[in-house]
């Protein structure tokens, strides 16, 4: 297939995103591809879709698609890619992976998409990202490593070796584009004015704060009927715009409080929860979570990074005696905490250096409005520092603490004291 008609074909199957097809397509469709692109912009942005749908319809080239959250250590990841390669044979180096490569090589390109990739950096003691960028040079093979992730490059710490990458950028979708996005999700075609009347009230409420696209589809999915129910019963005429959101505004405002929040069901048969929130604000939330259920006086003992040495006074204690203090914690409730307990757990448990900046206080204010954190005024009044209280739940905060790879119940008091 010609380089034109890709285009023309992939833009009428991925609306609003033109450019990256344009750029995608122009560099795997050289005869020679770049040995290292960087895939990147925040989640439901179409990345991956864009990608794979450009990469199969390129016939000369091959190719191997990667999720990096199934990949627990280099060699299951070195594995992985030649499987899909062609090769089946044992990798457990770099050096092993080259030499597969080299073998298996038909003289056809060959592109990685490593989908997830920002978890990487903690492979082989992050030595893995400039291992994987080196590979086209070390092999001397047409290879293109391609990364996709949710957050910039920099953040990627990869030290001296690695390679500058290509970046290609994936911005959030404009108001407009989400709403022809979601117009092809309409219910009832014969509908599509009054769905699209229906759309424009969900996105004056929700579009402040959410602009992902899979969760305005999800929240757009669960208000539709209610939104029809005085229409169908005969109550509210469809014509009467103003009435039929007064109808629905307070149901809305609402599930405001809910956006990226999933509790059960309609059926209550099971319990999904979902946090698509920035890298920072999930740590935000745990350590949040942490100060509300930890005692002060043991915060040190929780998190101070020497512990190595410390030696455990009660080994023997009982899980029984754990499962009981483990309930009257959470029977107690959330406690209080100052912002700069808040602000010394969260630098503890963040991995990586974080430099305190604006943009820290701004998400704190985000998980306000939210409702994750409630900001305790009248407790601040006295001593002038901010506090606030956790109101997120254990569930939800192991659920993100397994987002980021964090062990939350090694750092709660009532199961390691």
């Amino acid at each position: 297939m010609e380089n034109n008609s890709i285009k023309v074909t992939l833009k009428a199957e991925i609306p609003h995103r033109d450019q990256q097809i344009d750029i995608l397509v122009d560099i795997l469709e050289t005869s020679t591809l770049p040995p290292f692109l960087y895939v990147y912009g925040h989640t439901s942005t179409g990345k991956s879709l864009v990608v794979q749908q450009v990469i199969q319809s390129i016939e000369n080239i091959q190719y191997a698609a990667i999720q990096c959250i199934e990949c627990l250590s280099p060699r299951f990841l070195y594995e992985s890619i030649l499987e899909q390669l062609g090769c089946e044979d044992r990798c457990d180096s770099a050096n092993d992976f080259a030499r597969h490569l080299k073998q298996i090589y038909v003289g056809r390109p060959i592109c990685i998409v490593l989908d997830k990739a920002e978890r990487l950096r903690d492979l082989n003691d992050g030595m893995l990202i400039p291992t994987l960028t080196k590979i086209p040079e070390y092999t001397g093979l047409n290879i293109c490593i391609m990364f996709i992730s949710e957050i910039p490059f920099e953040k990627f710490r990869c030290g001296t070796g690695s390679l500058d990458p290509i970046h290609i950028f994936f911005p959030q979708y404009s108001k407009e584009e989400i709403l022809d996005l979601l117009m092809k999700e309409c219910p009832q075609p014969e509908n599509a004015s009054l769905y699209q009347t229906y759309l424009s009230m969900i996105l004056g409420v929700f579009l402040v704060a959410c602009r992902d696209y899979c969760e305005l589809r999800y929240i757009a999915s669960q208000h539709w009927d209610s939104f029809m129910e005085p229409i169908n019963s005969g109550e509210i005429d469809r014509t009467q715009s103003v009435k039929l959101w007064r109808h629905l505004e307070p149901k809305l405002r609402s599930s405001l409080n809910q956006v990226y929040v999933r509790g059960p069901d309609t059926c209550g048969t099971q319990i999904g929860l979902k946090m698509e929130l920035p890298f920072f604000s999930k740590f935000l939330i745990i350590a949040a979570y942490l100060a509300s259920y930890n005692p002060a006086r043991y915060d040190r003992r929780l998190f101070v990074k020497a512990k190595e040495g410390r030696k455990n006074k009660d080994k023997g204690l009982k899980s029984l005696k754990k499962q009981k203090l483990h309930n009257a914690a959470r029977l107690m409730g959330p406690k209080v905490f100052p912002i700069d307990r808040l602000m010394a757990i969260f630098y503890s448990i963040v991995e990586e250096r974080v430099t305190p900046s604006l943009n820290i206080f701004v998400q704190i204010s985000t998980l306000v409005s939210l409702k994750l954190l409630t900001h305790t005024g009248s407790a601040a009044m006295f001593q002038g520092v901010p506090k606030y209280r956790c109101n997120a739940g254990y569930d939800l905060v192991r659920s993100l603490a397994r987002t980021v790879n964090f062990e939350l119940g090694r750092y709660l008091y009532d199961t390691t004291v």
